[in-house]
């Protein structure tokens, strides 16, 4: 049997641990090529490299359901405060956006370091009411990860010999 406490510390940290999760597998996407369609060509869409500015950072969104409320509320509340003419704000871009069941909306940003505070309020303004809100600044960290198993390899490998 599972104590208390132990249950409190797995409700409390859960959503944190599936966020990081969450950016830490789709955060490699961030740097990916994106497929842009052109419209001045009808043909199959090209691939662009979106290349982040230098004073951008990423951010991952949790919109976690209200449990009081069903999809049918969640909507109503949405539509009559304008989330989605808010959110994600213009200069944002979404590297992914999932759906966790059980948790709700997992949703990494791209957006300039300036622009924040716009993000905050647009969820303020738009989200409450329907979601329970949690924000995380995040880092791509896989690429640190690879370069430090490469080092760590090397450096065994340099013992063994």
């Amino acid at each position: 049997m599972i104590s208390n406490s132990f249950q409190h510390m797995l409700k409390k940290f859960t959503p944190l641990v599936i966020a990081l999760l969450f950016t830490a597998i789709y955060s490699a996407r961030a740097q990916q090529p994106v497929v842009v369609p052109d419209p001045k060509n009808p043909g199959p869409p090209v691939e662009s490299k979106v290349v982040p500015t230098k004073d951008s950072v990423q951010v991952t969104v949790i919109l976690k359901h209200q449990q009081d409320k069903n999809l049918q509320e969640i909507r109503r509340v949405l539509e009559a405060q304008g989330f989605w003419d808010l959110f994600p704000t213009e200069d944002a871009r979404v590297v992914s956006w999932t759906i966790a069941m059980g948790l709700g909306h997992v949703i990494i940003l791209q957006v300039p370091a300036n622009s924040v505070r716009r993000l905050n309020l647009a969820l303020e303004n738009g989200a409450w009411g329907a979601y329970d809100t949690e924000i995380y600044l995040s880092y791509d960290y896989k690429t640190l990860w690879e370069d430090y198993i490469e080092k760590r390899e090397e450096a065994r490998d340099d013992r063994n010999d």
